[in-house]
């Protein structure tokens, strides 16, 4: 990798298997038990591997992120860059390098010339334009169309050559695009809708799907990146998560997203090895700001404070998982511990600010997503609200019907959700996160909010990005439309046989390399 020149960079391509460093999303993520994780002999070829999952592949949101979707994506569709799992930082996939001007404003990307998709046909820029045009079609999905939407063009300016331009700045945002916008096939694209065609040109191309109960995909031998050492991968859906669990004792290699319960059955078996992957999800606590008296700065402040997060961490989450106020990563350049932790629980400073704002005894009406630990955080945060002098009135709502409140915005005074993404950029997630981007069920979207989101996402260099960072974070904390309560990372497990695993920013996998042991 080199850089040359001002504000302009220059990135030389890697071979696939050094885009992802073999096993670092994994090593930097075992954090509950390290020990029994040691250095494999080399690898081995063959033999199928087994996955649990509780949610069924999506092949019709393949654009967009998906839980079920997250084992399997990578592995059949590639993309043209990752971020890596420790850095952030983009890495080239199909993609072999890329330029971006001094102004920031045109970006251009050189794609490799020797990759065929699964049908045979050979990849070149017009199935990254094709791509890039799906992501901006609204049925498609991607959380990534806000962005699009913001470039003034996108074109093929040569076989192997894509040219973007826009008003703003386009890098360092569109290497979030790249991340989730893998390379479809425009000639089989209407096959996703139903799964009667999914052709990716990733290492493993799919085979078959029983909706609601399995899939499975086969190596890929004429992979350009090298064949898998894998035979084949298949992902069994367990909807009953005990039973997903349980599955790791013989019957499946992998379980994906274990309950914080769960894996408290693992600790000290040998047997089974229990790590935390990238990426994860926020659990974050909205207030409509127009709607009276959550309108009192005071008294949406006074609720930040007055919730314990480390006791949602412990009773909840079993310990696992982070309680920091910002909604993205919390080492990003310009997060700092006064940012990180800005409402710490204090029930005292909550009643003081009750008081200000003359709201001692007030009905809070919250509607909760019910979705899994949601309802249970809210049992706490009920219990928090009524110890300063609130009275909060709960409703659990059924995801679709939450979604759709979502999605037009009107979720009522205060309301409980539950968002992904994590590992993207904080100058997406601003406009990506349904918390956060415009038309928010918070209705908070004034002036200045713009302005600070703008300014992040037009820095270009580290010290203005985090200059930028820091400001608007510290606008949106004292704002308080909307509380983080906490972040809580993929919890997985897998049989010691299992090697190679790897996990890119957000957490999504990767089995290239992946064998059994």
């Amino acid at each position: 990798m080199k850089e040359t020149g001002i504000g302009k960079a220059v990135f030389a391509g890697l071979h696939r298997r050094d885009v992802l460093r073999g096993g670092a999303g994994l090593a930097g993520s075992l954090m509950l038990l390290p020990q029994a994780l040691r250095a494999q002999d080399a690898p081995k070829q063959g033999g199928t591997l087994r996955i649990a999952q509780s949610a069924d592949i999506q092949p019709n949101n393949i654009l967009a992120g998906r839980e079920g979707n997250n084992s399997f994506r990578h592995n059949v569709f590639d993309s043209l860059t990752v971020l890596d799992s420790e850095t952030g930082q983009p890495r080239p996939v199909l993609a072999t390098e890329w330029e971006s001007s001094e102004d920031g404003k045109s970006f251009v990307i050189r794609i490799r010339d020797d990759v065929t998709f699964h049908s045979g046909r050979a990849m070149d820029a017009s199935d990254v334009i094709f791509t890039l045009e799906q992501v901006l079609v609204p049925e498609n999905a991607s959380q990534m169309r806000p962005l699009v939407q913001e470039w003034t063009s996108f074109e093929a300016t040569g076989d192997y050559e894509i040219t973007i331009t826009s008003e703003k700045a386009i890098a360092p945002r569109v290497f979030d695009v790249l991340q989730l916008a893998v390379i479809v096939d425009r000639e089989s694209f209407e096959g996703l809708k139903d799964g009667s065609q999914v052709i990716g040109t990733g290492p493993f191309k799919f085979a078959n799907w029983v909706p609601g109960a399995s899939a499975r995909f086969e190596k890929n031998e004429d992979y350009w990146g090298g064949a898998p050492n894998l035979d084949a991968i298949e992902i069994s859906v367990i909807s009953d998560p005990t039973a997903m669990a349980n599955a790791i004792r013989g019957r499946v290699d992998l379980v994906v997203g274990l309950t914080p319960r769960d894996q408290v059955m693992f600790r000290g078996d040998p047997n089974v090895e229990v790590f935390e992957g990238p990426g994860g999800q926020f659990f974050p606590l909205g207030i409509d700001v127009t709607a009276a008296p959550f309108d009192n700065k005071a008294l949406r402040q006074a609720i930040g404070y007055a919730i314990d997060r480390e006791r949602i961490i412990e009773q909840v989450f079993s310990g696992s998982g982070e309680t920091v106020d910002v909604w993205w990563r919390s080492n990003a350049p310009g997060s700092t511990e006064a940012i990180n932790r800005h409402y710490s629980y204090d029930p005292d400073k909550a009643r003081e600010l009750i008081a200000e704002a003359g709201a001692e005894g007030i009905d809070v009406p919250m509607n909760v997503i019910a979705y899994g630990p949601v309802p249970a955080i809210y049992e706490i945060v009920q219990n928090n609200l009524r110890e300063v002098g609130l009275n909060p009135t709960g409703q659990i709502m059924e995801t679709a019907a939450f979604d759709q409140g979502q999605t037009a915005g009107e979720l009522g005074p205060v309301f409980m959700q539950v968002h992904g993404l994590q590992g993207f950029s904080a100058a997406t997630l601003v406009d990506a996160f349904p918390a956060l981007r415009p038309g928010n069920p918070s209705k908070f979207d004034p002036p200045r909010y713009r302005e600070l989101k703008d300014a992040l996402q037009a820095a270009q260099g580290e010290e203005d990005f985090a200059a930028a960072l820091t400001e608007l974070a510290e606008f949106m904390l004292d704002e308080a439309f909307s509380h983080v309560l906490v972040k809580a990372p993929p919890i997985h497990a897998k049989q010691p046989a299992l090697s190679g695993l790897i996990y890119d920013n957000v957490g999504y996998l990767h089995l290239g390399s992946a064998w059994l042991g």
